[in-house]
């Protein structure tokens, strides 16, 4: 089998399994590029990117297979066919998902270890990337997984990256994943992730997106096995121009299934954030418990948040919660602080922190950690009016 292990990461290559292959490329050939009518993309001008801006042409896909060689295995056969239907059965049916999957050359696997681990990925340069990364908790094991992805680039064009990331927990398995987004101003980012819990796992996804052009994201957390628990939470910072779309989705398959989503978005300048959550419970199910919140905190009469919360539950045995908020800073709590001294920069500065700072201090992280995500917020804030 063609792969290779580097400190805990295997790369496939989607050659090595030929029906995989095979059901790649028949969904693929299928796919085109979104139009704004549909569903998910109405709120993102996906019909006026200039695609030869980006160097991207839709219709002139290259696949390249990986080069590395091969060296010892870590994961049997039957476990690495099971990464390739889970992707095959889990990745939504969106082209920018597909087109990481053909055109991405390796499909890199973590295998997370018990304790804390850190991962940096760097992109450089206007070229489009793509790339297919597979996180791999196994059975019994509890992580804490900071997830790092920086881009940035020497020139003014504007460029273009597609991502498909996956998360795996397996039976009776903790993970908590700090992913932390780090985009040049020029940046198109298309990403998907999907989340899958088997029996009785946990996992905690932490999501801070900061700077870029725009960006669309679509979250599916799968909930695949009794007992399973999904939660996720996190910050949207925005500036200047910048435009944020976030799709998340919890998908309950099984009995004592718990998810909630909890997101924060901070708007200045004449920025753009669209927050959709999306709840789906079959019929048949019991004891489900899921819970969908957004907070959304505008500080310019030209900036936008919008919060579009969605329920598709069909089951009886559930306890269902969700609730948007959209608003300005609160003008009483504002003007007593000003009553106490402190001046409009430092009071609007301390309200806004108490918005976002619950958010940051929850995660199981250390306080470095936690400061250096308060910095860069504030960073991106500054300024702004």
């Amino acid at each position: 089998m063609n792969s290779s292990l580097i400190k805990n990461r295997l790369v496939l290559t989607k050659e090595q399994n030929p029906k995989f292959n095979s059901a790649l490329f028949e969904i693929w050939n299928q796919l085109e590029i979104p139009k704004d009518s549909e569903e998910a993309w109405r709120k993102f001008p996906i019909g006026s990117v200039d695609w030869n801006e980006l160097q991207f042409d839709p219709k002139e896909i290259n696949s390249v297979s990986s080069e590395e060689t091969t060296a010892e295995q870590a994961l049997s056969e039957e476990v690495i066919d099971s990464i390739f239907e889970a992707i095959l059965k889990y990745t939504p049916k969106d082209y920018f998902a597909f087109l990481s999957l053909v055109a991405a050359s390796k499909y890199e696997v973590f295998l997370l270890e018990e304790g804390d681990s850190d991962f940096e990925f760097e992109e450089e340069g206007d070229k489009p990337k793509h790339s297919v990364r597979i996180f791999y908790l196994t059975k019994g094991k509890t992580t804490k997984t900071q997830i790092q992805f920086k881009n940035q680039h020497g020139s003014d064009n504007l460029h273009l990256t597609s991502a498909l990331d996956f998360y795996i927990a397996d039976d009776s398995s903790y993970l908590e994943i700090l992913d932390r987004e780090s985009s040049d101003p020029d940046l198109y980012r298309f990403r998907n992730v999907c989340i899958l819990g088997r029996n009785d796992s946990h996992v905690k996804y932490h999501y801070y997106p900061m700077g870029g052009f725009r960006s669309k994201l679509f979250l599916h957390a799968h909930l695949l096995g009794k007992g399973a628990e999904v939660t996720v939470d996190g910050v949207s910072a925005l500036g200047g121009r910048n435009l944020k779309d976030l799709d998340m989705e919890m998908f309950h398959h099984a009995d004592f299934t718990t998810s909630k989503i909890s997101y924060k978005a901070i708007v200045t300048d004449k920025s753009h954030h669209i927050f959709t959550g999306n709840l789906i419970i079959p019929p048949n199910l019991k004891k489900v418990t899921a819970h969908q919140e957004s907070f959304n905190l505008s500080l310019n009469k030209k900036a936008r948040a919008e919060a579009n919360p969605k329920l598709e539950v069909l089951a009886e045995d559930v306890s269902c919660t969700h609730g948007a908020t959209v608003g300005d800073i609160d003008e009483e709590q504002y003007f007593y602080l000003l009553s106490r001294g402190l001046t409009p920069e430092e009071s609007k500065s301390l309200l806004v922190t108490a918005f976002y700072g619950e958010t940051i201090h929850s995660i199981g992280f250390s306080e470095d950690i936690k400061l250096s995500l308060e910095s860069e917020i504030k960073e991106i804030l500054v300024g702004g009016k």
